[in-house]
């Protein structure tokens, strides 16, 4: 007997197997766009399974794309995190300004309340759909840990790839409770992986904090000094030297202003500058004007009170 929870493109008309694909995989995972990569004739296969309260979606096929927006989301109103393990698959993922290249054996979250890209090829790509109170109670802000691969040198992520592709292979998972267990197993590996990850990120990034601002007091008459000089300078994306700083509440560009401006206060109280012009231009403000009226704001006081005369 055929397996009612197998979907494959063979049996269809080749002139409506794409289109009986994207019913198929719209109808049981969620409501999106989606186009083939090539015209030719289209073969895919999607197997669906539950894991306790988790669906695990097995999806081999050519590459072809998938774009949710906000229009599906009115229609398909849907909360779910989605955990994407492509073990022989390849594509492109993209929500929230994160991006990523999808290869052979990564593993990666998204989150079907957000709008989304995905093009997705290849065969063994498993999809598990995951309720967001099962994450969302143990891993603040889960929604920002999307389109980013989880580092398989971390505790848990290995034997979570491994138990998804042993689900997938296997016709049954036992009775209810062994089922249910095998769920809770999965989340708990990925609990792990994610807070590992963030404490390894957490301190890479106060790491990149004490550097960041080294470079900033070294640099403080550069013009050029920015936000995005610092990224380049430490070799990583404006949005992690954001994130950085945000821990200590500060964002780069006020961080550089305030160390500007304590820096020429002390120069002007130690009386290495004779003029408020060097002042300013030695500490990378080229707006005298625009130098004293931020002087004043900050410390009540004119520059040219501090002023050493001769």
């Amino acid at each position: 007997m055929p397996d009612p929870n197998r979907y494959s493109t063979l049996a269809v008309d080749p002139t409506r197997r794409f289109d009986y694909w994207r019913d198929v995989v719209c109808q049981h995972c969620l409501k999106a766009d989606s186009q083939p990569a090539s015209p030719s004739d289209f073969c895919g296969t999607l197997g669906v399974k539950g894991i306790g309260a988790l669906e695990l979606y097995t999806l081999s096929s050519p590459l072809h794309h998938w774009q949710r927006d906000d229009r599906h989301r009115r229609c398909d109103p849907n909360d779910d995190l989605w955990l994407s393990f492509s073990a022989q698959g390849f594509g492109r993922f993209e929500q929230s300004g994160r991006r990523v290249s999808v290869a052979a054996g990564d593993v990666f979250l998204y989150d079907a309340d957000q709008c989304f890209r995905f093009s997705l090829g290849g065969t063994e790509n498993h999809l598990l759909r995951i309720p967001r109170r099962w994450l969302a109670a143990r891993v603040p802000g889960i929604e920002q840990r999307t389109a980013t691969v989880l580092d398989d040198r971390r505790p848990g992520v290995l034997p979570l790839r491994s138990m998804l592709a042993q689900a997938a292979e296997h016709a049954t998972l036992g009775d209810g409770a062994l089922s249910a267990r095998y769920a809770e197993t999965l989340l708990d590996l990925l609990v792990l992986s994610l807070e590992w990850q963030d404490l390894t990120v957490t301190h890479g990034e106060l790491d990149l904090y004490g550097r960041a601002m080294r470079y900033i007091r070294e640099h403080l008459a550069d013009p050029e000094l920015s936000l995005e000089r610092i990224a380049q300078v430490h070799h990583v994306s404006t949005r992690t030297v954001t994130r950085a700083f945000a821990r200590h509440q500060k964002t780069p560009v006020a961080a550089i202003w305030q160390e500007r401006l304590d820096s020429s206060r002390r120069a002007l109280e130690a009386g290495q500058v004779k003029s408020i012009s060097q002042a300013a231009l030695e500490h990378g403000f080229s707006d005298f004007s625009h130098y004293s009226h931020a002087f004043r704001k900050a410390y009540g006081m004119a520059p040219c009170s501090l002023l050493k005369r001769p």
